[in-house]
Protein backbone atom coordinates (compact mmCIF):
# COMPACT_ATOMS: atom_id res chain seq x y z
CA UNK A 1 0.00 0.00 0.00
CA UNK A 2 1.37 3.37 -1.28
CA UNK A 3 2.24 5.63 2.27
CA UNK A 4 -0.06 8.49 2.51
CA UNK A 5 0.62 11.13 4.92
CA UNK A 6 -3.09 11.96 5.25
CA UNK A 7 -4.51 8.35 6.06
CA UNK A 8 -6.71 7.72 9.27
CA UNK A 9 -6.02 4.44 10.84
CA UNK A 10 -9.11 2.77 12.45
CA UNK A 11 -9.33 -0.19 13.95
CA UNK A 12 -11.46 -2.18 16.40
CA UNK A 13 -10.00 -0.63 19.11
CA UNK A 14 -9.98 3.16 17.85
CA UNK A 15 -13.35 2.48 16.99
CA UNK A 16 -14.61 0.85 20.30
CA UNK A 17 -12.65 3.92 22.13
CA UNK A 18 -14.40 6.45 19.86
CA UNK A 19 -17.66 4.89 20.54
CA UNK A 20 -17.10 4.83 24.33
CA UNK A 21 -15.74 8.30 24.53
CA UNK A 22 -14.51 10.71 21.74
CA UNK A 23 -11.96 12.15 24.65
CA UNK A 24 -10.61 8.67 25.23
CA UNK A 25 -10.17 7.93 22.00
CA UNK A 26 -7.90 11.04 21.57
CA UNK A 27 -5.50 10.30 24.74
CA UNK A 28 -5.30 6.94 23.49
CA UNK A 29 -4.81 7.58 19.89
CA UNK A 30 -4.20 11.20 18.96
CA UNK A 31 -2.17 12.24 22.30
CA UNK A 32 1.79 12.30 22.25
CA UNK A 33 3.58 12.95 25.50
CA UNK A 34 5.41 16.57 25.16
CA UNK A 35 8.54 14.89 26.67
CA UNK A 36 8.99 11.98 24.56
CA UNK A 37 6.53 12.18 21.72
CA UNK A 38 5.36 8.72 22.14
CA UNK A 39 1.65 7.53 22.93
CA UNK A 40 0.59 7.08 26.80
CA UNK A 41 -0.79 3.95 27.49
CA UNK A 42 -2.35 2.62 31.25
CA UNK A 43 -0.80 -0.84 32.39
CA UNK A 44 -2.56 -2.40 35.28
CA UNK A 45 -2.96 -6.64 36.17
CA UNK A 46 -5.28 -7.27 34.01
CA UNK A 47 -4.18 -5.37 31.16
CA UNK A 48 -0.82 -6.54 31.84
CA UNK A 49 -2.60 -10.90 31.85
CA UNK A 50 -4.08 -9.89 28.39
CA UNK A 51 -0.79 -8.64 26.98
CA UNK A 52 1.69 -11.12 28.37
CA UNK A 53 -1.04 -14.05 26.93
CA UNK A 54 -1.45 -12.56 23.47
CA UNK A 55 2.61 -11.87 23.18
CA UNK A 56 3.47 -15.03 24.50
CA UNK A 57 0.93 -17.02 21.79
CA UNK A 58 2.09 -14.63 19.28
CA UNK A 59 6.01 -15.76 20.05
CA UNK A 60 5.37 -19.67 20.52
CA UNK A 61 2.80 -19.85 16.93
CA UNK A 62 4.58 -17.71 14.62
CA UNK A 63 8.64 -17.39 15.41
CA UNK A 64 10.54 -19.62 13.40
CA UNK A 65 12.81 -22.22 14.20
CA UNK A 66 11.33 -22.13 17.93
CA UNK A 67 10.56 -25.57 19.23
CA UNK A 68 7.03 -26.52 19.49
CA UNK A 69 7.07 -27.63 23.65
CA UNK A 70 5.23 -27.50 26.33
CA UNK A 71 8.59 -26.40 27.74
CA UNK A 72 9.23 -23.97 25.23
CA UNK A 73 6.00 -22.19 25.54
CA UNK A 74 6.47 -21.99 29.18
CA UNK A 75 9.75 -20.27 28.76
CA UNK A 76 8.41 -18.18 26.33
CA UNK A 77 5.52 -16.81 29.07
CA UNK A 78 8.37 -16.52 31.52
CA UNK A 79 10.65 -14.06 29.27
CA UNK A 80 6.92 -12.25 28.65
CA UNK A 81 6.26 -12.27 32.25
CA UNK A 82 9.77 -10.67 33.32
CA UNK A 83 8.94 -7.52 30.30
CA UNK A 84 5.84 -7.13 33.03
CA UNK A 85 6.90 -8.16 35.87
CA UNK A 86 6.14 -5.62 39.47
CA UNK A 87 5.30 -2.22 39.31
CA UNK A 88 6.07 -2.58 35.25
CA UNK A 89 2.53 -4.68 34.68
CA UNK A 90 0.75 -2.81 38.24
CA UNK A 91 0.58 -5.23 40.50
CA UNK A 92 0.95 -3.98 44.28
CA UNK A 93 2.22 -6.85 45.46
CA UNK A 94 3.94 -10.11 45.63
CA UNK A 95 0.80 -12.24 46.09
CA UNK A 96 -1.50 -9.90 43.55
CA UNK A 97 1.17 -10.97 41.15
CA UNK A 98 1.00 -14.77 42.20
CA UNK A 99 -2.66 -14.43 41.20
CA UNK A 100 -1.78 -13.74 37.99
CA UNK A 101 0.60 -16.05 36.94
CA UNK A 102 -1.58 -18.97 37.97
CA UNK A 103 -3.86 -17.33 35.96
CA UNK A 104 -2.05 -17.15 33.32
CA UNK A 105 -0.12 -20.68 33.30
CA UNK A 106 -3.56 -22.14 33.61
CA UNK A 107 -4.52 -20.66 30.19
CA UNK A 108 -1.29 -21.79 28.36
CA UNK A 109 -2.01 -25.19 29.84
CA UNK A 110 -5.60 -25.17 28.76
CA UNK A 111 -3.64 -24.01 25.16
CA UNK A 112 -1.40 -27.06 25.05
CA UNK A 113 -4.04 -29.58 26.03
CA UNK A 114 -5.89 -28.62 22.75
CA UNK A 115 -4.69 -30.40 19.90
CA UNK A 116 -5.90 -27.62 16.94
CA UNK A 117 -3.36 -25.59 16.91
CA UNK A 118 -0.47 -28.67 16.61
CA UNK A 119 -2.30 -29.85 13.49
CA UNK A 120 -3.22 -27.01 11.95
CA UNK A 121 -0.91 -24.26 10.32
CA UNK A 122 -1.68 -20.55 9.97
CA UNK A 123 -2.30 -18.51 6.96
CA UNK A 124 0.59 -15.95 6.56
CA UNK A 125 -1.01 -12.53 6.54
CA UNK A 126 0.89 -9.20 7.46
CA UNK A 127 0.85 -8.52 11.12
CA UNK A 128 -0.95 -5.49 10.44
CA UNK A 129 -3.33 -5.83 7.93
CA UNK A 130 -4.78 -2.95 5.87
CA UNK A 131 -7.02 -2.63 4.00
CA UNK A 132 -8.08 1.42 1.85
CA UNK A 133 -11.74 2.30 2.59
CA UNK A 134 -11.03 5.08 0.96
CA UNK A 135 -11.66 9.10 1.13
CA UNK A 136 -7.85 8.76 3.51
CA UNK A 137 -9.20 6.26 5.81
CA UNK A 138 -7.53 2.73 6.45
CA UNK A 139 -8.77 -0.14 8.18
CA UNK A 140 -6.08 -2.51 10.55
CA UNK A 141 -6.33 -4.87 13.41
CA UNK A 142 -3.98 -7.88 14.21
CA UNK A 143 -5.81 -11.10 14.06
CA UNK A 144 -4.58 -14.11 16.55
CA UNK A 145 -5.02 -16.81 13.98
CA UNK A 146 -6.32 -17.69 10.26
CA UNK A 147 -6.45 -20.96 8.77
CA UNK A 148 -7.55 -21.98 5.54
CA UNK A 149 -10.88 -24.38 5.76
CA UNK A 150 -12.01 -25.86 2.97
CA UNK A 151 -12.63 -23.90 0.57
CA UNK A 152 -12.92 -20.18 2.87
CA UNK A 153 -11.33 -18.99 6.34
CA UNK A 154 -11.36 -19.31 9.88
CA UNK A 155 -10.82 -16.62 12.09
CA UNK A 156 -10.07 -17.36 16.13
CA UNK A 157 -9.90 -14.91 18.81
CA UNK A 158 -8.14 -15.56 21.77
CA UNK A 159 -9.92 -14.18 24.51
CA UNK A 160 -7.84 -14.20 28.44
CA UNK A 161 -11.26 -13.36 30.29
CA UNK A 162 -14.50 -14.37 31.45
CA UNK A 163 -16.55 -11.73 30.04
CA UNK A 164 -18.40 -12.96 26.52
CA UNK A 165 -18.57 -10.94 23.74
CA UNK A 166 -21.60 -9.32 22.79
CA UNK A 167 -23.35 -10.18 19.80
CA UNK A 168 -22.86 -6.59 18.21
CA UNK A 169 -19.00 -6.91 19.23
CA UNK A 170 -17.45 -5.23 15.99
CA UNK A 171 -14.05 -6.88 16.47
CA UNK A 172 -14.29 -10.43 14.79
CA UNK A 173 -16.77 -8.15 11.85
CA UNK A 174 -13.46 -6.10 11.19
CA UNK A 175 -11.24 -8.91 10.85
CA UNK A 176 -13.70 -10.64 8.93
CA UNK A 177 -14.10 -7.81 6.86
CA UNK A 178 -9.90 -7.18 6.47
CA UNK A 179 -9.56 -11.06 5.66
CA UNK A 180 -12.17 -11.16 3.33
CA UNK A 181 -10.96 -7.77 1.79
CA UNK A 182 -6.94 -9.38 1.18
CA UNK A 183 -7.64 -12.42 0.40
CA UNK A 184 -10.91 -11.87 -2.06
CA UNK A 185 -13.42 -14.14 -0.82
CA UNK A 186 -16.57 -14.25 1.47
CA UNK A 187 -16.26 -17.36 2.61
CA UNK A 188 -15.32 -16.83 6.22
CA UNK A 189 -16.44 -17.90 9.41
CA UNK A 190 -14.83 -16.28 13.12
CA UNK A 191 -15.04 -17.86 16.46
CA UNK A 192 -13.61 -16.57 19.83
CA UNK A 193 -11.45 -18.74 22.39
CA UNK A 194 -12.29 -17.71 26.02
CA UNK A 195 -9.16 -19.21 26.97
CA UNK A 196 -9.41 -18.70 30.37
CA UNK A 197 -12.54 -20.74 31.09
CA UNK A 198 -13.43 -23.07 27.88
CA UNK A 199 -12.10 -26.17 26.48
CA UNK A 200 -13.75 -25.06 22.87
CA UNK A 201 -14.03 -22.09 20.68
CA UNK A 202 -17.63 -20.51 20.24
CA UNK A 203 -18.49 -19.65 17.07
CA UNK A 204 -19.79 -15.85 16.36
CA UNK A 205 -22.31 -15.60 13.85
CA UNK A 206 -20.59 -12.66 11.58
CA UNK A 207 -23.01 -10.08 10.28
CA UNK A 208 -23.62 -9.15 6.67
CA UNK A 209 -19.88 -8.15 5.53
CA UNK A 210 -21.10 -5.80 3.11
CA UNK A 211 -23.30 -3.72 5.50
CA UNK A 212 -20.39 -4.02 7.91
CA UNK A 213 -18.14 -2.15 5.60
CA UNK A 214 -20.59 0.54 4.62
CA UNK A 215 -20.63 1.07 8.38
CA UNK A 216 -17.44 1.27 8.93
CA UNK A 217 -16.68 3.73 5.99
CA UNK A 218 -19.25 5.54 7.40
CA UNK A 219 -18.02 5.31 11.75
CA UNK A 220 -14.65 6.55 9.91
CA UNK A 221 -15.79 9.73 7.98
CA UNK A 222 -16.96 10.59 11.14
CA UNK A 223 -13.53 9.82 13.40
CA UNK A 224 -11.70 11.61 10.18
CA UNK A 225 -14.00 14.58 11.17
CA UNK A 226 -13.58 14.77 14.83
CA UNK A 227 -9.78 14.55 14.03
CA UNK A 228 -9.82 17.53 10.87
CA UNK A 229 -11.63 19.87 13.87
CA UNK A 230 -10.14 18.98 16.98
CA UNK A 231 -14.00 17.74 17.99
CA UNK A 232 -12.72 15.16 20.93
CA UNK A 233 -15.33 16.51 24.00
CA UNK A 234 -15.72 13.84 26.89
CA UNK A 235 -18.98 11.75 26.05
CA UNK A 236 -20.49 12.45 29.57
CA UNK A 237 -20.04 16.39 28.95
CA UNK A 238 -18.09 17.04 32.12
CA UNK A 239 -14.32 17.24 32.27
CA UNK A 240 -13.71 13.66 32.34
CA UNK A 241 -16.04 10.30 32.73
CA UNK A 242 -15.43 6.42 33.79
CA UNK A 243 -14.27 5.92 30.33
CA UNK A 244 -11.12 8.53 29.76
CA UNK A 245 -10.61 9.68 33.59
CA UNK A 246 -7.34 7.45 34.00
CA UNK A 247 -6.01 8.88 30.69
CA UNK A 248 -7.09 12.57 31.96
CA UNK A 249 -4.89 11.59 35.26
CA UNK A 250 -1.87 11.11 33.43
CA UNK A 251 -2.00 13.70 31.06
CA UNK A 252 -1.91 15.88 34.83
CA UNK A 253 1.01 14.56 35.68
CA UNK A 254 -1.03 12.36 38.39
CA UNK A 255 0.14 8.92 37.20
CA UNK A 256 3.41 6.98 37.74
CA UNK A 257 5.26 6.59 34.95
CA UNK A 258 6.69 2.83 35.19
CA UNK A 259 7.95 1.99 31.67
CA UNK A 260 8.88 3.19 28.71
CA UNK A 261 8.64 1.27 25.08
CA UNK A 262 10.39 3.59 22.41
CA UNK A 263 10.75 0.81 19.75
CA UNK A 264 7.90 -1.92 19.77
CA UNK A 265 4.54 0.13 20.86
CA UNK A 266 6.35 3.59 20.92
CA UNK A 267 4.21 4.51 24.57
CA UNK A 268 5.17 5.72 27.64
CA UNK A 269 3.51 3.01 29.89
CA UNK A 270 1.88 4.54 33.18
CA UNK A 271 -0.25 3.29 36.45
CA UNK A 272 -2.71 4.86 38.13
CA UNK A 273 -2.02 4.69 42.11
CA UNK A 274 -4.15 1.80 44.33
CA UNK A 275 -4.14 0.10 47.18
CA UNK A 276 -6.89 -2.76 46.53
CA UNK A 277 -6.38 -5.56 44.49
CA UNK A 278 -8.35 -5.99 41.05
CA UNK A 279 -10.01 -9.31 41.06
CA UNK A 280 -11.87 -9.48 37.66
CA UNK A 281 -10.31 -9.91 33.77
CA UNK A 282 -12.30 -7.93 31.30
CA UNK A 283 -10.72 -9.06 28.20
Amino acid sequence: MTYNPNAIFISPSSISDFNRCPQLYFYRHVYRSPKTGLKVQLINPKLALGQIIHDTLRKFLYSAGLQKTQEQLRSVLAWEWKQLAGEKGGFISIDEEKIYQDRAAKMLDRFWAHRHFKETQPVKIPDFPKLDLGEDIILTGRLDWLEKENDGYHIIDFKTGENEERDDSIQLPIYAVLTGGILKTNKLRASYWYIGKDEEFKEFKLPDLTTTLENLKKKGAIIKSARLTQSFGCSSGNESCWACRDFLTIVQGKAKLVSVDPIDRKQEIYIIPRSEPHDDLPF
